[in-house]
């Protein structure tokens, strides 16, 4: 299953970035994951971290190793362990615009069981855009008043 979406967000990507990288930031928007922990002291290519996730009513848990890192650019891992996929890596990305940034994700999930497992992701991906759409609405909305806030500071 491959998975490509983005969304506009009218704050700096220093704000975002906060909400790809602190658990319970992340938590607040990327409203299926219940457990992000970072399982070492470091941040960037070699960190690792573990999450779980509820989907629709099932929890999956996996390992992750960072392989790309660039602060308030790009967080991006791939599994090392699962409960339940084959393969499973991800790509965030911001890029700045004009008004602010828009923020990408990028996800290629391998399900297990061999045709079974495609037939799984073809029908796993049309759910998987729904909640992945609501998901980013999320971030969009909590940066966007976050950097909102911020500004009514500065003034």
């Amino acid at each position: 299953m491959r998975m490509h979406m983005g969304i506009d967000i009218e704050a700096p990507p220093e704000t975002v970035w906060t909400y790809l990288i602190e658990p319970e930031k992340a938590k607040s928007w990327y409203t299926m994951l219940t457990v992000y922990t970072w399982t070492n002291e470091e941040r960037g290519p070699g960190a690792t971290f573990y999450w779980e996730e509820d989907v629709r009513g099932k929890t999956y848990w996996n390992h992750f190793r960072t392989t790309e890192w660039v602060p308030n650019r790009v967080f991006s891992w791939e599994m090392t362990e699962s409960s339940f996929f084959k393969g499973y890596t991800e790509r965030w990305t911001i890029e700045p615009t004009d008004t602010g940034c828009r923020f990408s994700l990028n996800d290629d999930l391998v399900f297990p069981y061999g045709l079974w497992g495609k037939v799984m992701g073809f029908f796993g991906e049309r759910m998987a855009k729904k909640s992945t759409q609501q998901v980013l609405q999320n971030i969009k909305a909590l940066a966007e008043k976050e950097a909102r806030v911020g500004d009514a500071i500065d003034r």
